[in-house]
């Protein structure tokens, strides 16, 4: 009986083994084509009969391959198949449990099915933005920067300032080289479009590599990725035109984009209101405010139009920017530029002041001319390496200036003002930025500044004989000033790091020191000069001191961010003139607080707090009058005046990179506490001003709202913004004490479309209301509505007849509604053809301009008990041929 159960477990296990050996598939075998060479890669997969996979295998590179399978083998139930690219598939069936298969596949071609590469507008990496040139950009475009226009959530000015979420950028690479620092006009109006793959905006971009994780930057920066054909040698273009009524065009340009050279050197020459002294404008500013001018020819204004519209010059730019990486991350380049140019310009001016007892009138008609002369050079050596940094820059300016200017004045009759001054200013800049071996940061940083301005301002005819001259006739008044400056800044700094918070410790001091000198002459007719009276002497003495310590606090946690920074500073200002004698002191602290948290993944909320507590300059507080122009004479008595200000700001941001939408929405607030304010006293002749003391409070507001978006399916870019803005200040006429409101409301809608491959268009659509009122009953009597409007329309259609034929048709219309007058429209046109020459890679273009034949523009500004109306002379009509070139 005890066997029993033995024969059931020996039957059980010899039954187990039986059906593990019926239940195994082992298949082996080759793949060769038609003349026998082995296949590598060909997929083997083991398949029942209705399809359904089992088993795969790839073949090495003798073409051998081994198939195992697991399940029951049952006569023609499986199948086993070899399947490569640009060979037939081949099918076998399997005979036996263990088999040996070899195939021989016989070679075929496979039409693919058709395949749409739809390029990225925008792609988003990390913190990059990726704009496709291609994608935004038209045939039209000539150079990057009327690409840069197009973006969607960038912003350009007219004078060339790229913004980007409301803030201006702080860097501009040219394949990731700073070659031109902030004047980067130069390369947005000189890289050819077609040079260029794609924009990139560097959010949150710090430009020092070792702050990298030290200091955290809110600003973003752009970068021009190049195409490698721009890469490869040097590009030669230019452009050269003539037309009529005789005006020209001429350019000359050579750029070397390469990795270890760049530069951007080149010409450039018109007089068709091309405005080149915009290509020298940092937009990165200045490390030291230059010191003011305290006179100066008054030339007329310029009205609010493009530039090319009223602006007659006669210019000249040579233009040099080379750039040498001398090893890893060390860079020397210079920039260097002559700028010679001649502007005329003519215009009528009227002013009426509603004064308690008397209403003022002034009426002028001017002719000016503007010579400059101007000569930049700036060296700048630069190692930014992730352990330390180091930068020195060098500048070396000198503008002199020349203005002619001749009026027919209401009060005066015929006038000639005549200013002549020039501007030397040597600076040089020092900053070393070092990385300790435990992670923390030490920095230095120094700073010497010199600067010499003489002006003097001739006005003839002798005016005011009764004040100036016990009445007799005499030639000129002549008005000498100057402010010579030096200025130096230096200062320590310690940072330590640490994942979640960093601190800085800054002490420093800086040191300025000015002269303010001035003297009024008159000229009699036979030639003698002689000063006019002490009271219209300065010689002004002055310095400043400062010593400060600053601390910085950076916590960073999740979607949180909060900065503190508390500068305390000792101010010690002394200064003495003819009747005063001066020295203040004083300890203020002037902290500044912001918050950021990240509401999603691209949206985040800003909230800032600062508060500053400054003293003026030199130029508010001289005690002897000042001839500025022809009929103002402004003094500031011996008050330095004092201002204490708190500002706040909110601000919202929201991106959908993917979507290619943005929008953004911030307020800000801030009050102004002076202890002084400045009393104007206006008659029918003069103007005169000074500072007196007086609590002098304002308040200033404004909200406002952006929102840019691309639209796939239409090929548009479509952006608007609203804004609102409210002033409330004090002003003193001739001893009354107004507080005036200042109202501004503005909107703005644009949009650029690709409508099909042979027509696209552009629209820029703006309304402005802007008014003054004062507050309270006052004793003016002013008549007048206290709003102007004014709405402005920019359209441009652009027409592809072919690929190397092309035409523009645009314009802008100005419509000015002014209290009192009948509404006034002015209307621009404009229109050009192109004709591409591909093999002499030449284009030759034909351009009208001002086809309206506008000769004249006016405009109207109000404050609270006054009107100011100007006109201003238009470039006529213009017909030009103008042929680019490429070399």
């Amino acid at each position: 009986m005890r066997t029993q159960p033995i024969k059931i477990i020996l039957i059980f296990i010899f039954g187990m083994a039986a059906n593990y050996l019926y239940a195994q598939v082992s298949l082996n075998g080759t793949v060769t084509d038609s003349l026998g060479k082995p296949l590598q890669s060909v997929s083997i997969t083991l398949k029942k009969s209705n399809g359904i996979l089992l088993a795969f295998a790839i073949t090495n590179n003798t073409g051998a391959y081994k198939i195992q399978y697991n399940g029951p083998f049952i006569k023609d139930s499986l199948m086993i198949e070899a399947n490569a690219i640009s060979f037939k598939k081949q099918s076998l069936p399997v005979t036996g449990a263990t088999q040996t298969t070899r195939f021989k596949l016989s070679e075929s071609s496979t039409m693919l099915p058709n395949v749409t590469v739809k390029r990225t507008p925008l792609k988003k990496e990390g913190d990059t933005l990726n704009y496709n040139v291609a994608s935004f950009g038209t045939k039209q475009d000539r150079t990057i920067g009327d690409v840069i226009k197009k973006l969607p959530g960038v912003e350009v000015a007219e004078n060339g300032q790229i913004s980007y979420g409301g803030k201006p950028i702080n860097r501009f690479y040219i394949d990731g080289d700073n070659l031109l620092d902030g004047k980067y006009n130069i390369a947005t109006k000189g890289i050819p479009s077609d040079m260029v793959s794609r924009v990139q905006v560097l959010e949150n971009h710090q430009p020092i590599n070792v702050l990298k994780d030290a200091v955290k930057s809110e600003s973003a920066a752009m970068n021009l990725v190049l195409k490698d054909k721009a890469r490869l040698k040097i590009i030669g273009s230019g452009d050269a035109a003539f037309g009529s009524p005789d005006v020209y065009n001429g350019t000359v340009n050579t750029m070397l984009l390469q990795k270890k050279v760049k530069f951007i050197n080149y010409i450039k020459m018109n007089n068709i209101g091309v405005d080149l002294a915009d290509e020298t404008i940092n937009h990165f500013g200045y490390d030291n405010q230059p010191p003011p001018d305290i006179v100066s020819a008054s030339a007329g204004g310029n009205p609010d139009l493009y530039k090319k519209r009223y602006l007659f010059n006669n210019a000249a730019l040579v233009n040099v920017n080379d750039l040498v990486n001398l090893k890893k991350e060390v860079q020397l380049r210079i920039n260097c530029y002559y700028l010679m140019d001649r502007q005329n310009r003519s215009s009528q001016y009227s002013s009426t002041y509603f004064l308690p007892n008397d209403t003022i009138r002034y009426a002028e008609k001017q002719d000016s001319r503007i010579t400059t002369n101007s000569l930049n050079t700036q060296f700048t050596l630069t190692a930014n390496r992730k352990d330390y940094y180091l930068n020195n820059v060098t500048l070396l300016e000198n503008t002199p200036n020349n203005i002619t200017s001749a009026l027919q004045a209401t009060s005066n009759s015929n006038i000639s003002q005549q200013f002549s001054g020039i501007t030397t200013n040597i600076s040089n800049k020092f900053n070393v930025i070092k990385k300790s071996a435990g992670g923390n940061v030490v920095g230095v940083y120094s700073f010497i500044n010199s600067i010499r301005n003489p002006a003097t301002l001739e006005v003839e005819p002798g005016l005011y004989a009764a004040q100036f001259n016990n009445n007799n006739p005499y030639a000129a008044l002549i008005q000498h000033a100057a402010v010579p400056t030096f200025y130096t800044d230096n200062y320590f700094t310690f940072m330590v790091i640490s994942p979640k918070f960093q601190q800085e410790y800054k002490v420093g001091v800086n040191y300025q020191e000015q002269q303010l000198n001035s003297l009024l002459e008159s000229q009699q007719l036979n030639g003698n000069k002689a000063a006019v009276a002490d009271s219209f002497h300065n010689q002004l003495d002055w310095s400043r001191l400062k010593a400060y310590v600053q601390a910085d606090y950076t916590y960073a946690s999740g979607p949180v961010t909060f900065h503190a920074s508390i500068p305390v500073t000792y101010q010690d200002t002394k200064y003495r003139g003819r009747i005063i004698n001066n020295h203040m002191t004083n300890l203020p602290v002037a902290p500044r607080l912001y918050l950021k948290y990240n509401t999603g993944k691209e949206s985040f909320i800003n909230l800032s707090y600062s508060y500053s507590d400054s003293w003026a300059n030199i130029d508010q507080v001289y005690d002897g009058y000042v001839m500025t122009n022809y009929r103002n004479f402004f003094t500031n008595g011996i008050l330095l005046n004092e201002s204490q200000r708190n500002s706040y700001a909110a601000t919202y941001i929201f991106k959908n990179t993917l979507k290619i939408f943005f929008f953004s929405m911030a307020t800000t607030y801030s009050t102004n506490t002076n202890n002084t304010i400045n009393d104007s006293r206006i008659s029918s002749m003069v103007q005169q001003s000074k500072l007196i003391p007086f609590e002098n409070i304002s308040h200033s507001s404004q909200v406002y709202g952006t929102i840019s978006k691309y639209i796939f399916s239409l090929q548009t870019t479509i952006g608007s913004k609203v804004s609102w803005s409210r002033s409330l200040s004090n002003a003193l006429q001739n001893g009354d004490l107004l507080q005036i409101q200042n109202d501004s409301y503005s909107a703005y809608v644009n949009f650029n479309t690709k409508f099909s491959s042979w027509l696209n268009m552009s629209y820029t659509g703006s309304y402005m209301t802007y008014g003054s009122t004062p507050v309270g009953n006052t004793h003016t009597s002013n008549p007048a509505s206290p709003k102007v409007i004014k709405w402005q329309h920019d359209l441009s259609a652009n027409f592809v007849f072919n690929s190397n034929f092309y035409c523009r048709v645009g314009g802008e219309n100005y419509k000015y509604h002014i209290p009192g007058t009948q509404d006034k429209s002015f209307t621009f046109v404009d229109a050009s053809c192109t004709y591409k020459l591909n093999k002499l890679k030449t284009d030759i273009e034909l351009s009208l301009t001002n086809l309206a034949g506008m000769d004249t523009y006016s405009t109207a500004s109000l404050s609270a008990n006054s009107i100011v109306e100007s006109s201003y002379r238009i470039r006529p009509r213009m017909a030009m041929v103008k042929f680019y070139f490429r070399f």
